[in-house]
């Protein structure tokens, strides 16, 4: 699929979660789904761009239910309908899986892993930053009055998080 496709697309998400967000900022996804399905529906030509994000999601959650995972009764990892997920777009099923395929799944594993505790890290620091702060400074209700007043937020473009400029 096309990344025109996927940048209309988020446009349409923009647009629906822009609709649906409440005076306090929260969106309930129940109702983003609902306005996103509504826009999509007007825009044939990306229906079969939606139909193709929606096998991706579909897809990833079938290998992500189906990932290795301790059995209770056993201790074991093991099942023969579990998918090892060995990077690049191949998996193989457990039962089917070769010595190169298990040292491939655990190295995979193993980058997830650091990569996901290192942002994890990042995140719990930055809360706990964020915090501290709103303590120190209770005339500040929300986030964005906080960063721009206390940790100096500017607004710069926004290519380093891969989100579509307006």
């Amino acid at each position: 699929m096309s990344n025109d496709f996927d940048a209309r697309l988020r446009k349409l998400a923009l647009e629906a979660a822009e609709e649906v967000t409440a005076d306090n900022g929260r969106i309930h996804l129940a109702d983003l789904h609902a306005a996103l399905d509504g826009r999509i529906r007007q825009v044939p030509e990306l229906y079969d761009a939606a139909i193709y994000k929606a096998t991706q999601s579909v897809a990833r959650d079938f290998a992500e239910r189906r990932s290795p995972r301790r059995h209770r009764k056993t201790g074991g990892l093991y099942h023969p309908e579990s998918i090892l997920r060995l990077g690049r777009g191949t998996w193989a099923w457990m039962k089917d899986a070769t010595p190169t395929d298990m040292a491939q799944w655990a190295s995979v594993s193993s980058r997830n892993a650091a990569r996901v505790l290192t942002a994890e890290a990042e995140k719990q620091q930055y809360a706990l930053d964020r915090t501290d702060a709103f303590r120190d400074n209770p005339a500040y209700g929300r986030l964005a009055q906080l960063e721009e007043h206390v940790f100096h937020y500017r607004q710069g473009t926004l290519d380093d998080l891969d989100f579509d400029e307006p």
